[in-house]
């Protein structure tokens, strides 16, 4: 089959969740026998065409004139879908906007079916800005199918958009919608055994990091009446690991001042494992903007509890009380006490490790990616 992957942005010029999701399907689409091209924009001067790991990269121009760059990007991105040789039988959109927008162009205008996969719960929200509620809703309702990464995110989707008034809208989207989480490719299934807190993610605030460093504070500062079970005195001088980058970084720093917290930067995807398994916990305190993070899937392969939001397909995910905790975004008393339990009984978090390890093993890339493979047949099938 002849498959067209759109998104705006792909590694190395950026790193995201999105990004190392698309790039990981289309090798292992690739590695399936099927004719994969990356259609995206091009940056740093970057070739136009790229072969890569089985697949083709095409990439193209942005035009700086921010007025004209929506009609620009999905011009050029038509013009390209059309020439590529040979064209492709389906498209599948990372991100509703701008890929999913040019996606369902490109099922109007050249007949290909377009299949949008939501990345984060503030692409449907459509109150947050006028792109989302003039554009959205029509992506959706022309859209052949819509993937969400979990049961969660396909009900907060519909609930969204019902809260929108949108409600005729998302009942006409319930046969559309399909819940395909993220794959990951799953380490030697040994449970890591190391001793700090870590943070991976961008460094925005809507990620909530401050929340955690003012957590940590707040436990360096609880006074230990009863000993530590199973012997693990971490708790109160634990090392707090912040792996990323980004425009709150200066502010962070300057948070963290006088505590043990080490700021990595930005590393390469295949280094985040390494940062894992010298983890004890791994927190994800984002307020908005998260799908089902890939760092959750790799820290759980890893046997790495988590502490984490109850948003988006987090819930679907971390089970409360098994693999991980939940709490309410800004509950920063919350995330103490569960980040204190997690450093000071062994015995809890052995058990929430193997758990993790054992709920970890069906998002493997050989279980998902058949079933994004079988999408893909349907919606070409059926143009």
């Amino acid at each position: 089959m002849n498959i067209g992957l759109l998104i705006p942005r792909f590694p190395p010029d950026v790193i995201g969740g999105a990004e190392l999701q698309l790039k990981q399907l289309a090798t292992e689409l690739a590695r399936r026998r099927h004719h994969v091209t990356v259609f995206t924009r091009r940056y740093h001067g970057r070739p136009y065409l790229q072969p890569q790991d089985g697949y083709l990269i095409h990439r193209r121009n942005e035009l700086s004139i921010p007025a004209l760059r929506l009609l620009w990007d999905t011009f050029l991105a038509l013009r390209h879908i059309a020439q590529q040789r040979p064209r492709p039988q389906v498209l599948l959109c990372y991100l509703t906007f701008n890929s999913g927008f040019i996606g369902v162009m490109a099922q109007a205008v050249l007949g290909i079916p377009a299949i949008v996969s939501i990345r984060g719960n503030n692409e449907y929200l459509l109150h947050r800005s006028l792109t989302n509620r003039f554009l959205v809703p029509g992506i959706y309702r022309r859209a052949r199918y819509i993937i969400v990464q979990s049961p969660r995110i396909r009900d907060d989707l519909q609930a969204q958009l019902k809260l929108a008034g949108q409600a005729a809208l998302s009942e006409t989207l319930r046969p559309k919608i399909k819940v395909i989480p993220n794959g990951i490719h799953l380490p030697n299934g040994i449970q890591s055994h190391g001793t700090k807190v870590i943070y991976v993610g961008r460094l925005i605030k809507n990620k909530g990091v401050a929340d955690l460093l003012l957590a940590m504070k707040q436990l360096r500062s609880t006074p230990r009446v009863v000993p530590p079970v199973g012997g693990y005195r971490g708790a109160p001088g634990a090392e707090v690991l912040i792996v990323g980058d980004g425009p709150d970084r200066e502010r962070l720093e300057t948070l963290a001042q006088g505590m043990p917290v080490t700021f990595v930067g930005e590393v390469k995807p295949a280094v985040v494992i390494d940062y894992l398994q010298q983890a004890r916990v791994l927190v994800l305190p984002s307020h908005l903007g998260d799908g089902l993070p890939n760092v959750i899937l790799e820290a759980m392969a890893c046997g790495v509890p988590v502490v984490t939001t109850c948003t988006a397909g987090m819930p679907d995910l971390v089970r409360h009380g098994e693999t991980g905790f939940l709490f309410e975004p800004g509950e920063i008393q919350q995330m103490v006490s569960y980040i204190d339990r997690l450093l000071t009984d062994d015995g809890l978090w052995r058990r929430m490790g193997k758990c993790s390890l054992e709920v970890v093993q069906p998002y493997s890339w050989d279980v998902i990616t058949p079933q994004i493979e079988q999408l893909l047949l349907s919606a070409s099938s059926h143009c």
